[in-house]
């Protein structure tokens, strides 16, 4: 997988002519004028869950947020060395 612009074929409602883009190198979602030459990645139904499981509570809503804070501190450190 590049480092780089991938359009995802979903249209951007408020603007047809465009569509929506997910950037790798920094993970940001954006939209982009349909067309434009980007890199794809082949996703078939099979491959992703239908739904993602939800946190039944306030404690396990709190770890997970706890969980993604450390692993966003420990990449960082990680890129800094």
């Amino acid at each position: 997988m590049q480092s780089n612009a991938y359009g995802s074929g979903t249209e951007y409602a408020p603007n047809p002519s465009q569509a929506w883009l997910f950037y790798t190198s920094f993970g940001r979602q954006t939209f982009g004028v349909k067309g434009t030459a980007l890199y794809a990645l082949a996703v078939r139904p099979a491959d992703v869950s239908a739904t993602a499981p939800e946190p039944q509570t306030l404690a396990q809503t709190l770890a997970l947020a706890l969980l993604a804070l450390g692993a966003a501190v420990a990449a960082a450190r990680r890129r800094a060395t």
